[in-house]
């Protein structure tokens, strides 16, 4: 018998697993010399590549830090701090392609919930650590 959707529990990897997803899907959508054409790839298309790239970085870094002193809890939350405002640059680039590069509504919008659904997932990663790791805070 499977669990109802409302149910479910969110995988502890979905942070990780939903910011890999963004990164892929960046890097493909980037590297369509018909949506962006390659005279820009140095000053826009690589730019957005990059912030992709260092937010799973950043989630996967904070991810592989094993908390056991408050030295590791800082250092795994100023990592979720930091991936956490790398969504919102993102999203920042993406408009500005969006305007300059006319990418249709529907990749937009899909590119788009993908940055919200990482950045939903890393808030929530925070405010669990939070709550779990309170007597390193």
């Amino acid at each position: 018998m499977s669990v109802p959707e409302g149910k479910r529990a969110e995988s502890k990897l979905a942070v990780q697993t939903k910011a890999i997803e963004l990164a892929d899907y960046t890097t493909t959508i980037c590297s369509n010399e018909k949506k962006f054409p390659k005279r820009h790839r140095w000053t826009v298309t690589s730019k957005i590549v990059d912030v992709a790239l260092e937010i799973m970085g950043d989630v996967n870094e904070a991810n592989s830090i094993y908390v056991s002193s408050k030295v590791d809890y800082n250092e795994r939350r100023k990592l979720q701090i930091r991936a956490l405002a790398k969504t919102a640059r993102l999203l920042g680039f993406m408009e500005l392609a969006y305007i300059k590069f006319n990418i249709e509504g529907k990749r937009i919008k899909h590119w788009t919930q993908l940055v919200v659904d990482t950045r939903e997932l890393i808030k929530k990663w925070k405010k669990s650590d939070s709550d779990r790791y309170k007597k390193y805070r």
